[in-house]
């Protein structure tokens, strides 16, 4: 029964593991990563931003905000991008946006964890968006 517990918690393991690098993977066929960092300022809002943004403003209906972003393009949403124009992907399987917004959302709780006064609890809204 022990084993069986284990084999259950790498199964996850992998699974989560699986759909993370499934959306990285659909983030660089799709072009993403040229103009998003995962952290850090490009020529667009990084993922953590977007991520934490969204689940900011939007809550339980992120995901369906982030999808409708890639799908139809979006415009000045964040504050350090007024002027980026994001182009509309609408060509992208439902299957693959589901995923790449589940990828994009898990972005959220990388934070650091240092041992400074905040303790990485911050928000993460600096130059990130």
């Amino acid at each position: 029964m022990r084993n069986l517990g284990k084999l259950l918690v790498l199964t996850a393991c992998s699974t989560l593991l699986l759909n993370a690098s499934d959306g990285a993977s659909i983030a660089q066929k799709y072009g993403c990563m040229g103009c998003h960092a995962i952290i850090g300022k490009k020529n667009a809002p990084a993922f953590r931003g977007v991520a934490n943004r969204n689940l900011r403003f939007n809550g339980s209906n992120a995901k369906a905000s982030i999808i409708n972003s890639i799908k139809n393009g979006s415009k000045g949403k964040y504050p350090n991008f007024t002027n980026s124009v994001m182009p509309p992907f609408p060509n992208i399987s439902d299957d693959e946006l589901n995923t790449l917004a589940d990828w994009i959302l898990s972005q959220a709780g990388r934070r650091g964890q240092g041992q400074g006064m905040g303790r990485g609890q911050g928000g993460g809204r600096g130059m990130s968006y």
